[in-house]
């Protein structure tokens, strides 16, 4: 059959994507139809795009452009008189993307009837000039993760929303060309429906310039919207039973760090020095003088009323220890997707319909804190309409909450930050306060941040080659950090004839009351609270325009205005002194204007846009002098009310975009960008206003902050091989600079103590990458990719002022500008096999083993730097390494079709090595961190402690503890003896939170899907 379509030369090939990410989410199919013979271009030949109102005629030289197209797959139809008619299936429609068809016209009198061609999709892109990642659904849920942002994580350049080094703020992200950042920090929220996402893109670079207020990465969404005849729906659970997510033994049993030195009956009567535990477990424990010295204070201290015998003492410190935090309930996800006509309605309204998705998750911490678990649940409704063939409206409404816990106590919480890592969580406790982070549920506040979101679009094609897009949308971030219930005082429990207790160490008391071995209780706990209310109103407007075939020209704009409420304090109503706020409404704005031409040519693409953005933060702010009396006490408070202001300049800025590829052959291309990129400074860099009760003030903020910006380079290279491999390598360079930070001024007599914002930060980055991808298969696809990055960062001007000339010289001494760059390279492989259809031996028509799937993920990355420096050397900085981290994790799934559905059947395993990797949360404090790190044996040392260890090295709990021994004389007994324990491993002197030293062993999650 192809040697026909050969004969009769109807030729397709699919390439040239749009060079640049857009704004939009719709693509384009743009070709050129020739007579077969002459090899003229044909023009008025009807080009159809089957089953859609489309269509258009070739112009003179044969070409055609079908614009403003959503992503998906197509049937086009060719015809004119006198020649064959062509049908091109399987056209694939990428979100701005230009797909490039060629097609060579038989005469009719030559061959009758219709010829049929399947379009295949090319390998090398010849036209996209960036670095970006495209997947489509099917890829997308056959992976082994849970979440949109474990996916999007896999990108070579890209760590979580951390793209090239950028933080996540420098990071947008458009769910059907909707943005939603919440601007109070301008992180993504990025919750969301895998089973409704239809196409992703991500883009490290390069992005145009309709995209403004972004500076290191484009992550754009397209999702499903209803079947305007039939209802089609996809369920997806996943279920992890409970189980811990540390190694070892729990963290609450008998002999764990905050326990066993109150419980051991070895040393628990008479204290942990009496003899019975030798020097090195004594040194991985609290120091207790015993229950029995505890009795014999209580009855000296001349009060009946707290009188305890050793053994009610005790029991006493049971009770307040009472709380078990092991993890009895499973993780899941839930991902609900549903669609289809609206009822009743539906074919009056344009094909009404409507796509309903449903999104929640419970990931349960390592330890409870005053939440059990990070819980997440985005419910999203999307109604799409075609009021003619011309006009198109989409109608997005949508609610979200997050729940967890803020991970501030005492500090303001300015960007509303929540935890959410088994690492972030685990890590809270190796400070003083630690057991009573285990036993206290209130000691951190609980947090709910509510999502909401209404957006309006208004897509109108005004001809075949003219279309404008318009976009409203409000969203509000609602943040809710506050108290747990009050603890009942009522001394309800007998713990022992004669002694009554309240329900401590539950509910909050903000009063200082501690237990009976020290552990806070109360007045130090639960302080944060947040009450800010944050609304965005965003407003854009694009027009595009296919001037020819070979510029198309779009336009636009974008206005932005935010209403920050921000409340966020401290309380307590025992310690007042720590009582902190930080609190202003504001509404600052800003607006963006482009032009971009995008131009293609065979052999030559281009982008090349100019964007003009103006900022303003809408506000008067406080005229003050450096050491004014309004930032210290008592004044501090005036501020509002009688500290002189003056108006916020707005700032603005132009920025070039520039991006050019270059076909070399079908198979291989050069491509190139460079642009300018600007973010506005976070919210709380440039309104902040932080004051302690009394008045102090200890942060203020800069409205007048100029941008952040990003100047970015790329250059890379794409080289299709064997077929259906592809090979890109991309090296980039980024020039960062004016990004905010504190500077620190201190007046002569300490009554003048805050930061004030100032753009002084500046980093420098460059990277190269490597991915090697095969996108298409019928038994294996997969990518390979690998990050080389460098980055280094400092700042301009002090950090630090003092009006004592003596301070500020020994301030000058001990201060570097600039942090030492260490690549951190990292590798990520993803295999996926998968069986056919139809494929193996059949039993009773069915195929055992048709449509298994079995997709593995392995990452690799090389060790943090730290310093180490126990003799205070100069210079000595960043010199010893962690060890290198890798883990592999799988899903395996089997789809079963059904009569009215499909079943897919599988089992995701995380870490499924089980590899484990010390944490620097299991250490109790700082000091045992320092004992872990003198036993290592470095390079530089000498004699025995002489090694090749870096952090990370450790002692199976297997192995006792036995140091080295030093050998002056070369004793060949000793030497053998060292030999042995540095074979075991026996020198290392472990860390003292035994639960939390490895986290994250092997997690299996059971999960099903049914489509219908």
């Amino acid at each position: 059959m192809w040697g026909r379509f050969s004969f009769f030369r109807v030729l397709i090939t699919v390439f040239a994507l749009s060079s640049f990410l857009v704004a939009g989410v719709t693509g384009k199919i743009s070709g050129r139809v020739v007579d077969v013979r002459t090899k003229a271009g044909l023009p008025g030949v009807n080009v159809i795009l089957v089953n859609t109102p489309y269509g258009v005629a070739t112009d003179e030289e044969g070409y055609f452009t079908l614009i403003n197209l959503e992503p998906g797959t197509y049937t086009l139809e060719l015809s004119m008189i006198g020649y064959a008619k062509v049908t091109a299936r399987n056209v694939v429609v990428v979100m701005n993307r230009t797909t490039f068809l060629k097609f060579a016209l038989e005469p009719e009198a030559i061959q009758l009837g219709t010829v049929t061609v399947e379009a295949k999709r090319a390998i090398v892109v010849p036209d996209v000039s960036a670095s970006q990642l495209n997947m489509q659904s099917d890829m997308l849920v056959g992976l082994p993760v849970a979440t949109f942002a474990e996916a999007l994580g896999l990108q070579a350049g890209v760590e979580g929303l951390t793209i090239r080094g950028g933080g996540q703020s420098q990071t947008a992200f458009l769910v059907d060309g909707f943005l939603l950042n919440d601007e109070r920090s301008n992180n993504p929220y990025t919750t969301l429906s895998l089973n409704s996402v239809k196409e992703l893109q991500i883009q490290t670079g390069g992005f145009n310039a309709e995209y403004g207020n972004v500076r290191s990465g484009v992550v754009n969404v397209v999702t499903s919207e209803g079947n305007p005849t039939e209802y089609h729906g996809t369920i997806t659970l996943r279920h992890s039973p409970p189980a811990p997510k540390h190694f070892g033994e729990s963290i609450y049993s008998e002999n764990s760090y905050f326990l066993r030195p109150y419980l051991d009956s070895a040393v628990c009567w008479t204290g942990t020095s009496n003899g019975n535990w030798d020097d090195y477990t004594r040194r991985q424990y609290p120091s207790f003088e015993g229950w029995n010295t505890i009795s014999e204070a209580t009855l000296r201290d001349g009060d009946p009323t707290n009188d305890l015998t050793p053994t009610a003492a005790q029991r006493l410190f049971k009770w307040q220890h009472r709380r078990t935090g092991d993890i009895t309930k499973p993780d899941y996800t839930l991902d609900i997707a549903f669609g289809g006509p609206v009822p009743a309605v539906s074919r009056a309204l344009g094909n009404l319909r409507f796509s309903l998705t449903h999104f929640s998750q419970r990931n349960m911490f390592v330890f409870p804190l005053s939440k059990e678990a990070y819980t997440d649940d985005l419910t999203k409704i999307k109604f799409t309409s075609n009021i003619t063939n011309q006009l198109k409206l989409t109608l997005i409404i949508m609610t979200g909450v997050q729940g967890s816990v803020s991970p501030y106590n005492w500090k303001t919480t300015p960007t509303g930050s929540v935890l959410n890592s088994t690492y972030d969580v685990a890590n809270l406790i190796n400070s003083s306060s630690g057991n009573a982070m285990l036993y206290m549920p209130g000691y951190y506040s609980p947090t709910n941040i509510y999502r909401n979101m209404v957006g309006l679009k208004i897509n109108h094609m005004l001809s075949d080659n003219l279309f404008y897009e318009l976009v409203y949308q409000l969203m509000r971030n609602k943040y809710d950090t506050y108290k747990i219930r009050d603890r009942n005082t009522t001394e309800l429990y007998e713990l022992v004839p004669g002694y009554r207790v309240d329900e401590a160490p539950y509910g909050y008391m903000g009063y200082g009351v501690t237990g009976i071995d020290g552990m806070i209780m109360g007045g130090w706990m639960n302080l944060g609270r947040d009450k800010s209310d944050n609304t965005t109103r965003l407003l854009r407007f694009d027009l595009t325009n296919q001037v020819n075939t070979h510029h198309q020209i779009k336009t636009g704009f974008q206005f932005v205005r935010n209403e920050y409420r921000v409340r966020s304090f401290t309380e307590n109503p025992s310690m007042t002194t720590w009582n902190r706020s930080l609190v202003y409404d504001v509404s600052p704005y800003r607006l963006g204007v482009y032009i971009q031409d995008k131009l293609e040519f065979e052999g030559f693409i281009a982008n090349v846009g100019l964007r003009w953005e103006l900022s303003s933060a809408n506000a008067e702010w406080y005229a003050l002098d450096i050491y004014d009396e309004f930032y210290a006490q008592g004044l501090g408070n005036l501020i509002e009310e009688e500290a002189p202001r003056e108006p916020t300049k707005p700032i603005w800025t132009l920025s070039p975009r520039l991006g050019i590829s270059h076909p070399i052959t079908e198979n291989s291309k050069l491509y190139f960008n460079y642009g300018h990129f600007q973010t506005e400074p976070g919210s709380a860099y440039r309104f902040r206003l932080q004051r302690e009760a009394n008045g102090l003030v200890t942060y203020i903020g800069n409205p007048n902050l100029t941008y952040e910006r990003t100047i970015s380079y790329e250059l890379g290279y794409s080289q299709a091989m064997l077929g259906n491999l592809l090979f890109n390598i991309a090296a980039y360079y980024k020039d960062v600079a004016d990004q905010p930070g504190w500077v620190f001024y201190q007046n002569v007599n300490n009554t003048i103590q805050y930061r004030r914002a100032a753009n002084n930060n500046y980093e420098d980055i460059r990277g190269i990458e490597f991915t090697l991808t095969k996108p298409y298969g019928s038994w294996v696809t997969g990518f390979i990719n690998y990050t080389y990055m460098v980055k280094s960062s400092g700042y301009f001007g002090l950090t630090k002022y003092y009006q004592d000339p003596n301070a500020q010289r020994d301030y000058l001494q001990s201060n570097p500008r600039q942090n030492r760059p260490h690549p951190r390279p990292y590798l990520r492989v993803n295999l996926d096999l998968h069986t056919p259809s139809r494929w193996g031996p059949s039993l009773l028509s069915l195929y055992p083993l048709q449509d298994w799937r079995l997709n593995l993920i392995g990452t690799y990355k090389t060790g943090s730097y730290a310093t180490y420096n126990p003799d205070n050397l100069p210079g000595v900085v960043d010199n010893v390494q962690w060890k290198d981290r890798y883990s592999v994790d799988m899903r395996l799934a089997k789809k079963v079709a059904l009569k009215f559905s499909t079943m897919e059947i599988f089992l995701d395993v995380t870490n499924l090595l089980n590899t484990k990797f010390l944490s620097y949360a299991g250490f109790s404090d700082y000091f045992d961190y320092l004992d872990y790190m003198e036993s290592l044996n470095f390079p530089w040392e000498e004699g025995v402690e002489k090694g090749n260890d870096r952090i990370g090295e450790y002692r199976d709990w297997s192995v006792a503890y036995d140091p080295l021994e030093p050998n002056p004389e070369n004793d060949p007994e000793i030497a053998a003896r060292n030999a042995q324990r540095k074979k075991t491993k026996s020198y290392i002197d472990m860390p003292n939170l035994k639960a939390l030293t490895f986290l994250d062993p092997r997690d299996i999650t059971f999960g099903i899907t049914i489509q219908f």
